[in-house]
Protein backbone atom coordinates (compact mmCIF):
# COMPACT_ATOMS: atom_id res chain seq x y z
CA UNK A 1 0.00 0.00 0.00
CA UNK A 2 2.48 2.26 0.94
CA UNK A 3 4.43 1.36 -2.58
CA UNK A 4 1.50 2.40 -4.38
CA UNK A 5 0.43 5.30 -2.53
CA UNK A 6 4.32 6.96 -2.92
CA UNK A 7 4.01 5.71 -6.44
CA UNK A 8 0.94 8.00 -6.96
CA UNK A 9 2.79 10.77 -5.36
CA UNK A 10 5.73 10.60 -7.58
CA UNK A 11 3.46 10.80 -10.30
CA UNK A 12 1.21 13.55 -9.52
CA UNK A 13 4.32 16.01 -8.46
CA UNK A 14 5.91 15.17 -12.06
CA UNK A 15 2.78 15.92 -13.46
CA UNK A 16 2.06 18.92 -11.84
CA UNK A 17 5.34 20.62 -12.27
CA UNK A 18 5.28 21.39 -16.27
CA UNK A 19 2.13 23.76 -15.67
CA UNK A 20 3.26 25.10 -12.35
CA UNK A 21 3.95 28.30 -13.50
CA UNK A 22 0.83 28.77 -15.89
CA UNK A 23 -1.32 27.72 -12.45
CA UNK A 24 -0.09 30.03 -10.36
CA UNK A 25 -0.89 32.78 -12.93
CA UNK A 26 -4.00 31.65 -13.36
CA UNK A 27 -4.72 32.14 -9.64
CA UNK A 28 -3.16 35.47 -9.66
CA UNK A 29 -5.52 37.02 -12.10
CA UNK A 30 -8.71 35.06 -9.91
CA UNK A 31 -8.18 36.30 -7.14
CA UNK A 32 -11.54 36.76 -5.21
CA UNK A 33 -11.07 40.34 -3.96
CA UNK A 34 -11.11 41.74 -7.59
CA UNK A 35 -14.08 39.68 -8.50
CA UNK A 36 -16.05 40.46 -5.68
CA UNK A 37 -14.20 43.87 -5.69
CA UNK A 38 -17.84 46.23 -5.56
CA UNK A 39 -15.86 49.75 -5.41
CA UNK A 40 -16.09 49.85 -9.61
CA UNK A 41 -18.46 52.34 -10.83
CA UNK A 42 -19.47 50.29 -13.46
CA UNK A 43 -20.27 47.13 -11.43
CA UNK A 44 -23.56 48.18 -10.85
CA UNK A 45 -24.18 48.42 -14.56
CA UNK A 46 -22.41 45.46 -15.61
CA UNK A 47 -23.99 43.49 -13.06
CA UNK A 48 -27.72 44.35 -13.86
CA UNK A 49 -28.87 41.02 -15.83
CA UNK A 50 -26.85 37.91 -15.89
CA UNK A 51 -25.52 37.06 -19.30
CA UNK A 52 -27.01 34.19 -21.59
CA UNK A 53 -22.80 32.62 -21.85
CA UNK A 54 -23.58 32.48 -17.90
CA UNK A 55 -27.07 30.08 -18.50
CA UNK A 56 -25.48 28.40 -21.62
CA UNK A 57 -22.64 27.09 -19.42
CA UNK A 58 -25.13 26.32 -16.28
CA UNK A 59 -27.13 23.98 -18.94
CA UNK A 60 -24.42 22.24 -20.90
CA UNK A 61 -22.81 21.28 -17.34
CA UNK A 62 -26.12 19.35 -16.36
CA UNK A 63 -26.56 17.92 -19.84
CA UNK A 64 -23.01 16.94 -19.12
CA UNK A 65 -24.25 15.95 -15.50
CA UNK A 66 -27.12 13.62 -16.42
CA UNK A 67 -25.30 11.95 -19.55
CA UNK A 68 -22.53 11.26 -17.84
CA UNK A 69 -24.84 9.18 -14.97
CA UNK A 70 -26.83 7.56 -18.18
CA UNK A 71 -23.77 6.36 -19.28
CA UNK A 72 -22.64 4.95 -16.32
CA UNK A 73 -25.91 3.09 -15.90
CA UNK A 74 -26.14 2.08 -19.31
CA UNK A 75 -22.30 0.28 -18.50
CA UNK A 76 -23.63 -1.01 -15.59
CA UNK A 77 -26.58 -3.23 -16.94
Amino acid sequence: MYYVSRTLKVFLITAYKPIEGFLETLEEIMKMEKIMDVSNDSWQKNNEQIPLWFYQMIISMGISVCLGFLLILVGSL
